[in-house]
């Protein structure tokens, strides 16, 4: 069996130690699991030709570029992707996330998807957060204290407001692997309202209460996550807050803490899929 690991180039170089995991769990299982970089893609998308432009056709995809077109085509050509499409699509872009998780009755801030041009007809209370719907790793991610930092931003026209709410600097990042919970983490920074682990932040494995999973159960038995992250806010009395899903989700802070070789449970569910 072949599988196809893509990245873009830049995180490849990056994620060098996850991928070695990945592949090394991979053989276990009896996969041959070969690293593809976005950029070398040649596809067809017309006549009756494979898809890819390539000598081995993969029999799934595990896609790591945040670019759900691509988990599109290839499902609509019958190879299997993780994650899927309406996944990756959805993790993808926080306002999709939070109209789909605010169906769920998940607790949450309040969140409004607005252009740059609209900003100024709104009256928000300050301060508050601004977000690139489109932005990972707490990158886009803006505190506004006054008006004129929206005159200063070159921030992109395409934006989610959300109140500040929750604890400051800390949030929770549940780790979910075919629908289940594997772990959660804290991440904590007493330096910055962003909790990111390459910002400097630290991490611990956190304990879910029953009603912390239940809330969580809630979002993975309507989206059928293969492997994400589903990231939350601590509300003052530490009940959790949907903040957004990370499709490619970084494990770097549950390798910190823990033991659990989530490469490994991520790919012996990925064989059983696949068999």
């Amino acid at each position: 069996m072949i599988g196809w690991l893509v990245y873009k180039e830049e995180d490849r170089r990056r994620n060098g130690r996850f991928i070695q995991w990945m592949q090394e769990a991979a053989e276990q299982e009896n996969i041959e699991l070969d690293v593809v970089t976005y950029e070398t893609l040649v596809m067809t998308l017309s006549g009756n030709a494979p898809l890819f432009h390539s000598r081995r056709i993969p029999d799934f995809l595990i896609i790591r570029t945040c670019t759900p077109w691509l988990n599109e085509a290839a499902e609509i050509r019958g190879i299997r992707v993780f994650n899927r499409a309406n996944v990756s699509r959805i993790a993808n872009d926080k306002r999709l996330s939070h109209a789909f998780v605010n169906t769920l009755g998940v607790p949450m801030l309040s969140s409004t998807a607005a252009h740059r041009d609209a900003l100024t007809r709104i009256s928000p209370s300050y301060p508050y957060i601004l977000k690139d719907p489109l932005g990972r790793g707490g990158t886009g991610v803006e505190w506004i204290s006054r008006p004129q930092q929206l005159y200063m931003s070159r921030r992109k026209n395409d934006l989610l407001m959300q109140p500040v709410g929750g604890q400051r600097g800390k949030d929770v990042r549940v780790y979910i692997v075919g629908g289940e919970i594997v772990a959660a983490v804290l991440r904590e920074s007493e330096t910055n309202f962003k909790a990111n682990i390459s910002g400097g932040a630290a991490a611990s494995l956190f304990h879910l209460k029953e009603q912390d999973i239940t809330i969580v159960q809630k979002i993975t038995q309507a989206l059928p996550i293969d492997f994400a992250g589903i990231d939350f806010l601590l509300a003052e009395d530490g009940s959790l807050l949907f903040n957004e899903m990370e499709d490619a989700v970084g494990c770097r802070s549950l390798y910190m803490n823990s033991d659990i070789n989530i490469a490994e449970v991520f790919l012996t569910y990925v064989a059983e899929e696949m068999r």
